[in-house]
């Protein structure tokens, strides 16, 4: 894991001890689509009651986790970044 630090959390915007956590691309696929994360917090620091609030969703809904990666494949999260980016572009223009 990367290194720890006073620093605001990527998630909830609070400053404190925050560290860049370890999930899953699948993880972090699933978050984003169930829309618990922003797209901005995929692999930044965050701090720990993010952390455990985000894996406490992943393990009581470990059953949807997997209809969900079922369903849309292993690449979730490479898709899921690209839609919300093709969603910025039209609300830009």
């Amino acid at each position: 894991m990367a290194t720890t630090g006073i620093e605001s959390c990527a998630n909830c915007g609070s400053d404190g001890k925050c560290r860049r956590r370890d999930f899953s691309e699948q993880a972090w696929g699933v978050l984003l689509l169930w829309k618990e994360v922003q797209v901005s917090t995929v692999d930044q620091a965050i701090c720990d009651g993010c952390y455990n609030e985000l894996r406490e969703v992943l393990i009581d809904r470990a059953d949807e986790v997997e209809e969900t990666l079922a369903e849309h494949g292993p690449g979730l999260l490479s898709a899921m970044k690209e839609e919300i980016a093709s969603n910025k572009e039209r609300k830009a223009s």
